[in-house]
């Protein structure tokens, strides 16, 4: 059998792949090319916390422009979707500059560093229609000129200071990262900001309206965003807000296909990681301690209670609980624990169990017997509480491949398109021979065979472990409200709301 035919069906096989990526490649272009509507100048201008505005200049050459549609996306959220502004065109025409004013107060409030995505979709008289190829920008504090120093992932950002403030809070922010990662068994695995203010109202204007006057220091996981307040190098902020927020950002990022980790080990975390604890919460725990009032963890798991004086004793008990666990289990068994929470199809009990040997309610229980404090679970189900295993690991059953349904469909159109090509050449072939048989008996035909040949990011370092240098900074005195102030029922603190912390000062 001849293997001409074989080579010009694999070369016409070649040829239309070939000229279907062309398609794809250049479709875009050629839909460009032809479509009469244009932009041609377009800008956004962000004045936080208020508004942004938005002003575009468009081109038809066949018909006036009659409607113009901005979207935007505020990409603050894992779910945001765009919200769609129709813009008046007050006198259509061939071309026209529009301006959008998109407020931001109020219910409408984006955070410093939150990424906004937006286009422009435009229709003329003809229904010629242009859709943008969306744009992207960050929006930022513009009340204040920021000055920026970097190093690694982190990025600290500041402003009305000397260039040596900020590289005294950039140092110790790489401390705080250093001990922080060492607890955690792991850094950070994307950049990060950390935004310094210098004044209390300075800080609280970057904050959602109506946050409460004590909320001291912000961390926004999902932006990789963190927010204090810092007056000078000899700041307590910088031992005490810094490291709370911080450990959030590294701590989320180590977690972030997992599920929500619960609150109070969240905030214990980042209380436990802090150089500098007040000693107003450790006289709270004390007094629940006397008074054998501690919180059940199920009270605290999802969120802190509202209740100002609860939540205070929340973040007490979830710092003491943390500190029971690096004591109780170490280093390593608390390492592999959070690199458990990262398993998308595990709870927190499950993760607990496999790298301590306990659930929460047997965690719960084995602390609270430590302290002193009744049990909450009697002998018989106390018993029960699995032994933590000498293995730091177990196997854990292979993951389903995502890409599997892809290799499957290849691998039927594999068999398919030779079959396919196959049987065209059996044609092929059946006609070749009928048209020989046909020209055989007057004139021989030579069959000449030609041999047919088959063509043949992360960030990896470690840095030094250096001691934080918190020489010559006077001990801090504490102004929270004192335990026995303000009104009987919130004892003068304010309610807790996630990752903004009670840093009154």
């Amino acid at each position: 059998m001849s293997w001409r035919p074989i080579y010009f069906l694999r070369l016409l096989m070649l040829c239309l792949c070939g000229l279907f990526l062309l398609l794809i490649a250049f479709s875009s272009r050629a839909f460009a090319a032809s479509n009469p509507i244009t932009i041609t100048y377009q800008t956004n201008a962000v004045h936080f916390p208020g508004s942004i505005d938005f002003t575009m200049t468009a081109n038809d050459r066949d018909m006036p422009i009659s409607q113009a549609t901005l979207f935007i996306r505020f990409k603050d959220t894992p779910d945001a979707v765009p919200e769609q502004d129709n813009v008046t065109i007050s006198h259509p025409a061939k071309s026209i500059t529009l301006h959008w004013h998109e407020d931001t107060s109020g219910n409408n409030f984006h955070s410093p560093g939150t990424p906004v995505e937006y286009y422009w979709e435009l229709q003329d008289g003809l229904n010629n229609q242009y859709f943008e190829p969306p744009q992207d920008f960050i929006t930022i504090d513009t009340r204040f000129s920021w000055q920026h120093l970097s190093q690694g992932l982190l990025q600290v950002n500041w402003y009305n200071r000397q260039n040596s403030f900020g590289q005294v809070v950039l140092d110790r922010a790489n401390t705080s990262l250093t001990h922080i990662s060492q607890k955690l068994g792991g850094g950070l695995l994307h950049p990060i900001n950390l935004w310094i203010y210098a004044s209390n109202e300075d800080f609280h204007g970057a904050l959602p309206p109506n946050s409460y006057e004590w909320v001291g220091g912000e961390a926004l996981p999902y932006l990789n965003e963190a927010f204090i307040r810092v007056v000078d190098t000899e700041d307590y902020t910088l031992m005490r807000d810094m490291p709370h927020e911080l450990t959030h950002l590294v701590f989320h990022q180590r977690i972030a296909q997992g599920p929500l980790p619960p609150t109070w080990f969240d905030e214990g975390l980042a209380v436990y990681n802090q150089f500098y604890h007040e000693p107003e919460m450790q006289f709270r725990f004390n007094q629940a301690l006397a008074s054998h009032t501690l919180l059940r963890l199920s009270q605290i798991s999802d969120k802190f209670p509202a209740d100002a004086d609860k939540a205070y004793l929340a973040y007490g008990q979830s710092w003491n609980l943390i500190d029971y666990m690096y004591s109780t289990f170490g280093q390593a068994r608390m390492t592999l624990l959070i690199q458990n929470m990262n398993n998308p199809r595990a709870d927190f009990g499950e993760d607990s169990t496999q790298a301590l040997g306990e659930d929460q309610v047997h965690l719960e229980n084995q602390w609270r017997l430590h302290l002193n404090q009744p049990a909450i679970l009697n002998p018989d189900q106390a018993s029960t509480a699995l032994k933590p295993s000498i293995q730091t690991s177990q196997p854990q059953s292979a993951p389903t491949d995502s890409t599997e349904p892809l290799f499957v469909t290849l691998g039927v159109l594999l068999i398919l398109l030779p079959m396919a090509g196959i049987g065209a050449l059996l044609v092929y072939q059946r006609r070749k021979r009928q048209q020989v048989l046909a020209v055989q008996q007057g004139q021989p035909s030579t069959i000449q065979y030609r041999p047919f040949t088959t063509p043949e990011q992360t960030f990896g370092r470690s840095p030094a472990n250096v001691p934080l240098d918190i020489s010559g900074i006077p001990s801090w005195q504490p102004d929270y409200p004192a335990i026995n102030e303000g009104d009987s029922e919130n004892m003068g603190l304010a309610p807790f709301v996630p990752f903004q912390e009670n840093f009154n000062s």
